[in-house]
């Protein structure tokens, strides 16, 4: 029994751990920028929100076009009568318990109102397409915040090579000083600095790593994905020049090709719009309000009867004869029969059956100031609707400008870090090819070595800070960001 139940153990372990296996080597697969931004769209909380209020502000242009056709309702009713009551088809008091049913069926069309339904499909078609902005602005913003976790992860990656490469320099300088030492060609404190230099090396290699990790798990916290080890990006191929193509643009170009492409910005300017129609369907409450309603109308109860007549010749006592009290005297004349026989339910719903139809006008006079209250609220927001919009346009004035000195900025840093880096290499070959031949110590050469590390990181870091500088700027100017 124990055997069997530890074949069925192994069994269970070996197949979930080839799944397992499976699931992390499709996990593996490097994730490229494009579809980081994928999935970020799609998992995003708020940008789902935004579409569902997309799809509720749909509905509402919808339903207001729908106020352009007639309504049709029929209703039916059945009821009891118990004791004394008045019947509905007859006008009498019945003592008797009776039942009855009703049925009908009307219809209605507003002819005028102050062209109200015109312009608030208007306005629920102009609030659509501001919804629409919003969600591509919701989609940009995404986009470029995934563009830098991604661009972090890459400065990242670089970081940790220079440091690798910074271990496997000082560990290959540590080993040669060795024999050096043990030959009695350098004194022992020049390997004791290399060793110290080398375990730096490695707290920087470690920490390196670290950073590399936490811009990782920052990057799939911005896609809104649980953090997996196996996680890793592609890296392009970066360039290490400076494209001067946007340098020499003028910063209000790239300010009026902001403002064509943003669609916050064109939000805001449909916002204004629906402001506008709001107020027309405010006046349009002043004018008359004319519609058209029609209806239909039969119906049935069991207290009512049909009755037919027949007459029949009868011989009754008239009187008597002034001569003789006495004597009789007899007269024909016709008597009425009348019998009751059931009313059919459906003679009495054809015979029951009515028409009507009707106009109505409704004028306004008097309505406590309400018109002329949300006449007022629509012209306020119409000011507050204007004054939106042109603060939109300031922020991205500003926003433009402040990227565009940015870039700036970093073409400059990045140009001077080259050039440091340069001269740093050079310096420290010379500093290596004399500690080599013995001319200098440790110390000096410890501290070449570090400078032309530093120079390596900096140069890293405003290559890395150009490149989403230059992003930037390309998102304002509306060009898709790709590496």
């Amino acid at each position: 029994m124990f055997e069997k139940t530890m074949r069925t153990f192994k069994y269970l372990f070996l197949t979930g751990w080839i799944i397992l296996s499976g699931l992390l080597q499709v996990q593996a697969q490097p994730w490229t920028l494009q579809t980081c931004i994928d999935t970020a769209l799609q998992n995003n909380i708020q940008l789902n929100q935004q579409q569902l209020n997309n799809r509720l502000t749909e509905l509402n242009l919808e339903q207001s076009k729908a106020e352009r056709i007639p309504t049709l309702n029929a209703s039916a009713s059945q009821g009891l009568n118990f004791g004394r009551s008045i019947d509905p088809y007859t006008n009498l008091y019945s003592n008797n318990n009776f039942a009855s049913n009703s049925f009908s069926m009307n219809s209605n069309l507003v002819l005028f109102n102050g062209f109200q339904i015109k312009n608030t499909i208007k306005r629920n078609e102009i609030d659509w397409k501001a919804g629409q902005k919003d969600l591509e602005a919701l989609k940009k913003n995404i986009t470029l915040n995934i563009t830098l976790g991604y661009v972090q992860v890459l400065f990242a990656y670089d970081q940790l090579e220079n440091a690798r490469n910074k271990v496997v320099s000082t560990q290959a300088q540590v080993e040669r000083t060795k024999k050096l030492v043990e030959a009695g060609e350098l004194p022992e404190g020049n390997l004791l600095q290399l060793k110290s230099q080398l375990a730096t090396d490695h707290y920087a290699e470690v920490n390196a790593g670290n950073q590399l990790w936490m811009s990782k798990v920052n990057l799939m916290q911005l896609m809104d994905i649980p953090v997996n080890p196996a996680f890793d990006v592609v890296r392009p191929a970066l360039p290490d020049t400076i494209d001067t193509g946007l340098l020499t643009k003028k910063t209000e170009e790239i300010y009026q090709e902001a403002l064509r492409t943003q669609p916050q910005v064109q939000s805001a300017a449909l916002r204004v719009m629906s402001a506008e129609k709001n107020l027309q369907i405010s006046k349009g409450a002043m004018s008359p309000r004319l519609s058209l309603s029609a209806n239909l109308s039969s119906g049935y109860s069991n207290a009512r009867s049909l009755y037919d007549r027949t007459y029949t010749t009868v011989t009754q006592e008239i009187g008597y004869l002034a001569s003789n009290p006495n004597e009789k005297v007899l007269a024909d004349r016709q008597q009425a029969i009348i019998e009751s026989r059931p009313y059919p339910f459906q003679n009495q719903i054809w015979d029951n059956f009515g028409q009507s139809v009707r106009f109505s006008l409704s004028i306004p006079i008097f309505n406590k100031k309400q018109v002329k209250t949300n006449i007022k609220r629509s012209m306020i927001s119409i000011e507050t609707a204007r004054l939106n919009e042109w603060n939109v346009k300031v922020q991205l004035r500003k926003e433009v400008e402040q990227a565009y000195s940015d870039l700036i900025v970093a073409s400059k840093n990045f140009a001077a870090a080259y050039e440091q880096l340069l001269s740093a290499k050079r310096s420290f070959q010379d500093i290596e090819r004399k500690y080599n031949l013995g001319l200098v110590n440790a110390t000096d050469y410890l501290i070449e070595k570090n400078n032309y590390a530093n120079a390596q990181v900096t140069l890293t870091r405003n290559k890395y800070d150009y490149i989403f500088k230059q992003k930037i700027l390309d998102f304002y100017m509306g060009i898709p960001i790709r590496f």
